[in-house]
């Protein structure tokens, strides 16, 4: 799971006012709880950001390069997630720590505050959560001569200094009716992007929303293998088709532009002579073979931004802002900032395939009949 730092500036109308003050820690709390990542499920678990924000005399770009400056002391602080069903308490689970060696320490000359790395202590939940429960994150501070061997019962008369809490996004009411994901794949089931008299045609996808779903984020990969020297290497492209914010609608429909779709494969794809690149990926991985073949041309995947996450992306997106206007900061984090949400993914479960007109198109359409494309007979 990828998480971000979230850099805050406070502003004043006042003619005079003070830049540091006394010392006051500010908790830091970001989470994206996703299924996909339970380790029932072959996930790697879920990880939280918790750290503290604070003013001080030195600048910015210095302090930000320090991690005692971000960190809570770990021996200080106790973090649980408590798992709702309802109103009733279900399940409780205190947080350990990890470190993980992955943070991009960024260009130290382009005047951009990058924080430290590339070590960083992250906190992890190493359980399986449900569609169906609500969960609370809560950061309390260890009474004075209290360790960090304590149980959870012994901190529960102590009061949260940041807590929030955050119900989960449900994928398994995502279904996809165009194409049919429950259907036997038939021509009719190929993707349409150019028709029998060769001319463009956008192909409409069409899926239930999830439960609790806000946000989506449809991509399509498109797949071939390249050749060269005798050497089949497997290659995709990767493709944001549209983001769309759903409100009470059940059914989102998404339009495949044709024309885009052939004129990012050009634009992508080196025109290098000598070289083969058949449509499709055919490997091991796929399974029994449909009758039209062993290939898979297109994967479609969408990505799914629970309520609190689709706010927090909206208020930081650049143009909610301008010259004249402060941005907003967006936490959910009770006596605190960040952002505590739900995220998932959902692929579509069959293979894809691009109609006999579409292949021909990829062979000699006016982006693509330089590429080196041909049709795989299987």
């Amino acid at each position: 799971m990828g998480l971000v730092a979230l850099l805050t500036i406070f502003s004043s109308c006042e003619s005079e006012f003070k830049l540091t003050g006394e010392y006051e820690e500010k908790p830091l709390i970001y989470g994206l709880l996703d299924p996909n990542d339970n380790p029932g499920s072959g996930g790697d678990g879920h990880l939280f950001r918790i750290q503290k924000a604070f003013l001080g005399e030195e600048s910015a770009f210095v302090m930000a390069l320090e991690p005692d400056s971000s960190y809570f002391r770990y021996e200080d602080l106790f973090v649980e997630v408590v798992e709702y069903n309802g109103s009733s308490e279900t399940n409780r689970w205190n947080l350990d720590t990890v470190m993980i060696a992955t943070k991009d320490t960024g260009n130290p000359d382009d005047n951009v505050i990058d924080f430290f790395g590339p070590m960083q202590r992250l906190y992890k939940l190493n359980q399986n959560i449900d569609a169906d429960r609500d969960y609370e994150i809560t950061l309390k501070k260890r009474p004075i001569g209290m360790t960090s061997a304590m149980t959870i019962s012994n901190m529960d008369s102590v009061t949260p200094i940041a807590d929030s809490k955050t119900p989960i996004v449900d994928a398994s009411t995502l279904s996809f009716s165009r194409p049919n994901q429950n259907s036997a794949l038939s021509n009719s089931q190929r993707i349409t992007l150019v028709n029998t008299s060769r001319d463009y045609v956008n192909y409409i996808l069409n899926f239930s929303t999830a439960e609790r779903g806000k946000q989506y984020e449809v991509w399509m990969s498109f797949y071939y293998r390249e050749i060269i020297g005798g050497v089949e290497t497997l290659k995709s492209i990767k493709s944001l088709v549209k983001t769309v914010d759903v409100g009470t609608e059940n059914i989102v429909q998404i339009p495949i532009l044709s024309e885009n779709f052939f004129s990012r494969i050009g634009s992508v794809v080196a025109e290098e002579p000598g070289v083969i690149r058949k449509i499709g990926r055919a490997d091991g991985t796929l399974g029994d073979p449909f009758q039209e073949g062993f290939t898979q041309d297109l994967d479609i995947e969408v990505l799914i931004a629970g309520d609190e996450l689709f706010a927090y992306i909206d208020i930081n997106n650049p143009s909610n802002s301008t010259v004249l206007q402060d941005k907003p900061v967006y936490t959910n984090i009770n006596n605190g900032l960040g952002v505590f949400s739900s995220r998932t993914k959902v692929e579509f479960v069959n293979r894809l395939h691009l109609s006999n007109e579409s292949l021909l198109e990829l062979v000699d359409g006016q982006y693509t009949k330089d590429l080196g494309f041909i049709i795989d007979p299987n």
